[in-house]
């Protein structure tokens, strides 16, 4: 397992649907055939990536879902 950040990953899916939009959805090298991913299922990826990144901040930044309170008495 990389210890790669749900942030990058997500630039990555991004750059693969801007090479997809802008016309590279599949080509040949030779006598092989290339296909990249269908966008359906790069946008699902991008909408989950946005929401696991955002909580990857917040909790980097101390902000994360479970928090502490201590009160003095």
């Amino acid at each position: 397992m990389t210890n790669e950040t749900y942030a990058s990953r997500l630039n990555k899916v991004r750059e693969a649907i801007d090479k997809i939009l802008s016309g590279s959805q599949s080509w040949r090298y030779g006598d092989r055939a290339y296909t990249r991913a269908d966008l359906p299922t790069l946008y699902k990826m991008e909408e989950r990536l946005e929401r696991l990144a955002a909580r990857e901040s917040a909790a980097a930044k101390g902000r994360g879902r479970n928090r502490v309170r201590h009160i003095g008495f």
